[in-house]
C-alpha cells in the first residue's frame, strides 16, 4: 500500500501540470488533482488483499479526466438551469395603479390631440399609422397628390410630437421584476 501511495503522490505533479494546461486556471487544478488522488486512495483501500491496480498513473490521469467531464457537464446544466429560469423568473407583474392612471392620460390626451387634427390631417395620419396604408395608397384613395399625403404626415406627426414632448414627464414605465428577488433579497440580509 505504501507503495502505490509513494507512486501516486511521484505522479500528483504531472498531473497538476496536465490540468493547469487543460484548464487553465491553477487553483480548480489542483482541486481536481486533490479529488483524484483522494479517489484513487479510496479505491485501493476498497479493494480485496492480493489486488494490485496495474497502473496508478493512468488510473490517476483517467479518474481526473472523469472528474473535468462531471463538473463539464454539471455546470453546462446548471448554466442552462440558469437561463431557462432567468426567462421565466423575470416577468412583467401586474401593473401598477399609478401607471394603468398614467398610461389612461396619456391614451386621452392623444386622443384629444386626435381629434383636434383637421379632418383630412387626421384620416391621412390614421390611414398611414394605424392601418399601414402606403403614401401612394392614401393619395390614391383619398384623391390627393402624395405630396399632400406627406405634409399631411409631417404636421400630423409634429402635432403629436409636442403632445408627446409635454407628456414625457408623466410616462411611467413598468418595471420587471424577479419573482425571486425578495426572497433573495431577504436571504441575503439574514446573513449579513
Amino acid at each position: 500500500m505504501r507503495d502505490l501511495v509513494q507512486e501516486l503522490v511521484s505522479h500528483y505533479a504531472d498531473l497538476r501540470r496536465q490540468l493547469t494546461r487543460d484548464l487553465r486556471d491553477p487553483h480548480h487544478a489542483a482541486d481536481i488533482a486533490q479529488s483524484s488522488f483522494e479517489r484513487v486512495y479510496t479505491h485501493t483501500l476498497g479493494l480485496r488483499d492480493g489486488a494490485a491496480i496495474e497502473s496508478p498513473r493512468a488510473l490517476l490521469f483517467r479518474v481526473a479526466r472523469n472528474l473535468c467531464i462531471d463538473e463539464a457537464r454539471h455546470r453546462k446544466v446548471a448554466q442552462e438551469w440558469a437561463v431557462s429560469h432567468a426567462v421565466v423568473g423575470t416577468h412583467l407583474t401586474a401593473p401598477s395603479s399609478e401607471y394603468v392612471v398614467a398610461q389612461h392620460r396619456v391614451l386621452r390626451r392623444v386622443v384629444e390631440t386626435m381629434e383636434q387634427l383637421p379632418p383630412r390631417r387626421r384620416e391621412v395620419f390614421l390611414l398611414f399609422r394605424a392601418y399601414g396604408h402606403s403614401r401612394a395608397e392614401i393619395a390614391q384613395r383619398l384623391g390627393i397628390t402624395e405630396m399632400a399625403v406627406a405634409k399631411h404626415l409631417l404636421r400630423a406627426t409634429i402635432d403629436c410630437s409636442r403632445v408627446f414632448a409635454e407628456l414625457r414627464h408623466e410616462l411611467i414605465e413598468p418595471q420587471a421584476v424577479n419573482s425571486h428577488a425578495g426572497f433573495d433579497t431577504a436571504l441575503a440580509e439574514d446573513f449579513s
